[in-house]
């Protein structure tokens, strides 16, 4: 499996997008901390009422100085209070407002500062990788066996746009919300990959079209830090990685987890979120 984070996958999108010239109308946030935070989240299942779900929600965490970087995932069933929405998952948030109340209650829930936001947004997935002709991904043969749509395709697959948001939607297991997080990111670098394929040179400004519309950031082109780790990438290897963990439990029919807001804290201050 690529073990690239979503950061690294998104690069190809972001120089597009810097180079459209968007950006530079934003003036760079001041941030005298040591550390640069970033709100990963990929929204699916947008409707008429809604802007969709953010079903995975994580923090990029880069260090100013050394550039080490580290990743805490947040599980989109964590139980929160969402601004003037009462408590609700986390993953309301964005639909019950944007990007913006996203970024409020994850600051609120965690207590820590998010300086910009990458935001993917699942809804022409499908499309996208149709008019590929299919993308490859890595399937796991668990997953596949738990899941028939998927045909039977293990190990390096061609996938149809059906089959890979399948597989992308698929956390029936002991990765959860960190094993959707990284397909996630094999998703999005495999359209890239065959995007920029010559046999679908033709197709390509289509899909990255439909990639321009579906990610957006306020990733400023002057922050030098945050650009230098988006063109080098890291190893997820060499990241020190965290998840909120907590019990899972049903409140009026409906599945929650409650944080273990101890062992959260201690997560929190252990890649020094705060810094």
């Amino acid at each position: 499996m690529n073990k690239k984070i979503l950061i690294l996958a998104l690069i190809g999108i972001f120089i597009l997008v810097v180079a459209s010239f968007s950006f530079l109308l934003l003036t760079p946030k001041t941030n005298s901390r040591e550390r640069i935070n970033i709100l990963l989240l990929g929204a699916d299942a947008r409707t008429n009422q809604t802007h969709g779900f953010t079903d995975s929600i994580g923090i990029l965490s880069i260090d100013k100085n050394t550039k080490e970087v580290c990743l805490l995932s947040i599980p989109r069933d964590t139980r929160v209070q969402i601004d003037g929405n009462g408590v609700d998952k986390i993953n309301h948030a964005y639909a019950y407002g944007d990007v913006n109340n996203t970024i409020k209650t994850v600051e609120n829930f965690l207590d820590v500062k998010i300086d910009y936001y990458i935001l993917v947004d699942f809804t022409d997935f499908k499309e996208m990788v149709d008019t590929l002709g299919g993308i490859t991904m890595y399937v796991e043969p668990h997953v596949s066996a738990a899941r028939p749509e998927l045909h039977g395709k293990t190990g390096e697959s061609r996938l149809t746009g059906a089959e890979a948001l399948t597989y992308l939607r698929f956390r029936s297991d002991n990765a959860s919300e960190g094993g959707r997080i990284k397909r996630h990111q094999q998703a999005i670098k495999a359209i890239i990959n065959e995007a920029l394929n010559p046999s679908n040179i033709l197709e390509a400004p289509t899909v990255f079209n439909m990639l321009r519309e579906n990610v957006k950031t306020n990733i400023p082109p002057l922050e030098t830090t945050v650009i230098e780790k988006l063109i080098t990438g890291f190893d997820i290897d060499n990241a020190t990685t965290g998840v909120v963990t907590g019990e899972y439990t049903h409140i009026n029919g409906i599945n929650y987890m409650i944080p273990d807001m101890n062992k959260t804290e201690e997560t929190v201050i252990k890649l020094g979120l705060r810094n």
